[in-house]
């Protein structure tokens, strides 16, 4: 009768030690996807800020290319008042209708240029606009990023404040478990994700939800010795009705 009262003793702490086990699990799991989270973040403010540096290089681009066609409109420029200047040396009618036709022609590069030009400037403003737009994405983003980095260390400090008293909690119960039973719940804790120790539900395992036999069934109500499912090989107990009632 002291062994029952024993075992049963045992499974009641082992009971309390699952909970604050199963806490501690889940605690440190969600503690492991902070670091994700934290790292979707600042992929989400590299985002922007690489939207923002293709804006800055587009209107750079840009630029260049007005500056280009302004060189070159004035170098075509200069060649016209050079012809200008030689239209009247010529001696000869056809040289001077040979000159007038070929500065018709640059003229008309001239004026194509200009075109560019204009339509650059339209653009680079438009770009001008983009890069402000950008920006102030960027900007937007990089305090929401700050923000929800805040948030999240912050939670990261409370589940190690939680962590910790629960462990306070745990040290003060394992000295009522006897060693055997509770390196046989360690390693079976650590094996199984945090849940050694199921309740029988429906004549199944709470742990691989696999129908027991009777006969386990049996063993467990007894609590003569420490039941373990064939399956999962996870400690189990069944609650107490008479408690419950």
């Amino acid at each position: 009768m002291t062994d029952k009262l024993d075992i049963a003793g045992q499974i009641a702490e082992l009971v309390k030690l699952q909970e604050i086990d199963s806490d501690i699990f889940k605690l440190k799991a969600e503690k492991e996807q902070k670091p994700i989270e934290i790292q979707e973040l600042k992929d989400s403010l590299a985002q922007k800020q690489s939207g923002m540096q293709q804006a800055e290089d587009d209107l750079k681009n840009l630029q260049l290319k007005h500056k280009e066609k302004e060189v070159d409109l004035g170098t075509k420029e200069g060649e016209v008042k050079k012809l200008q200047t030689q239209l009247y040396q010529l001696k000869t009618n056809k040289e001077y209708s040979t000159m007038l036709q070929e500065i018709e022609r640059h003229n008309a590069d001239n004026s194509l240029l200009e075109e560019e030009i204009i339509k650059l400037m339209d653009e680079i403003d438009a770009a001008s606009g983009k890069v402000a737009e950008e920006k102030k994405k960027f900007e937007e983003e990089s305090k929401k990023v700050d923000a929800g980095i805040k948030v999240i260390e912050a939670r990261i400090k409370e589940i190690e404040e939680s962590v910790a008293g629960l462990k306070k909690k745990r040290e003060a119960l394992t000295p009522s478990i006897g060693q055997k039973v509770l390196k046989d719940y360690e390693r079976i804790l650590e094996g199984r994700n945090g849940l050694a120790l199921v309740e029988v539900i429906n004549d199944a395992c709470g742990g691989c939800y696999i129908n027991l036999p009777p006969q386990v069934i049996n063993e467990v109500r007894m609590k003569d010795k420490v039941t373990y499912c064939e399956s999962c090989w996870r400690m189990l107990y069944i609650r107490d009705e008479s408690k419950e009632a």
